[in-house]
C-alpha cells in the first residue's frame, strides 16, 4: 500500500468514526487515533551500531525495524484532558535503518492502541513513517567505547537511527502492527504490559488458511 492511498484510507475511517462520535471527547479520540505522521530525522535521539539485547530485528537480510522482543511494563496514564486518561503509556525506542524508510501501522480495533513518537507536542497516531536518515555532524564523534552516539547524526556514526517515544494503550495486551519497508510487508507483535505467547504463530496459522 503506497503511502498515498494509506492517507486516503485513514481520510475514510475518520470520516466514518466521525459521523457516528459522540461529544468533543469523543472527536479527540478520533483526530488522534485517525492521524497520521512523518517522524523527522530531526528528531532522532542516538545512533548505534546495533539494536539492544531485548529487541528483534525485523526484515530479510539485516533487517529494516528493530522493536522490544520480551513484555513491556506500562507506565503512566494519558494526561488530563486529552481523551486518553484511561490509556497506559509504555516506553521504547524506535529502531530503523539509517538508510530505510519504514511504515509502522497498527491492525486491530480502533482505539486499542496509538503510536506516540516525535516530541511533547505530538498527538499519538495509528501510523506513523520514519526514516531514511542520514544527517552527518559533530555530534556522530564520540569515543569508541560510549555505544550510544547522540544526534543528530546519521549513517556515518552507525547503522540504527533511535527515535524516543513508545505505545499508548487502552488495555495490556499484545498489539499487532504491521511494518512496510520497500516491498517488504511483515506483521509484528508487540507484548504490552501482557504476554504474546502462542498468539503470533495463531495468527500466522489463520493467515495461511
Amino acid at each position: 500500500m503506497t503511502r498515498s492511498t494509506r492517507l486516503a484510507v485513514v481520510a475514510l475511517v475518520a470520516g466514518l468514526l466521525t459521523s457516528c462520535g459522540g461529544g468533543d471527547g469523543d472527536n479527540e479520540m478520533i483526530e488522534a487515533l485517525s492521524s497520521y505522521r512523518d517522524v523527522e530525522c530531526t528528531e532522532v535521539v542516538g545512533v548505534v551500531g546495533e539494536p539492544g539485547p531485548f529487541y528483534r530485528v525485523h526484515g530479510a537480510a539485516d533487517g529494516f525495524v528493530a522493536l522490544p522482543a520480551g513484555e513491556m511494563q506500562l507506565g503512566r496514564r494519558g494526561p488530563d484532558g486529552s481523551g486518553y486518561e484511561d490509556y497506559r503509556f509504555s516506553k521504547f525506542g524506535l529502531n530503523v535503518r539509517s538508510f530505510r524508510q519504514v511504515s509502522l501501522e497498527i491492525v486491530g480495533a480502533p482505539g486499542e492502541a496509538m503510536l506516540d513518537y516525535g516530541g511533547s507536542d505530538s498527538a499519538p497516531v495509528a501510523a506513523l513513517t520514519a526514516g531514511p536518515c542520514d544527517i552527518d555532524g559533530d555530534g556522530c564523534v564520540m569515543e569508541p567505547t560510549e555505544r550510544v552516539r547522540v544526534g543528530p547524526c546519521g549513517s556515518g556514526g552507525g547503522e540504527w537511527v533511535v527515535w524516543a517515544g513508545g505505545i499508548w494503550v487502552a488495555e495490556p495486551g499484545c498489539v499487532e502492527l504491521v511494518a512496510r519497508s520497500d516491498d517488504e510487508e511483515i506483521p509484528v507483535w508487540l507484548a504490552v504490559g501482557a504476554s504474546c505467547d502462542g498468539v503470533a504463530a495463531k495468527s500466522v496459522a489463520n493467515a495461511a488458511d
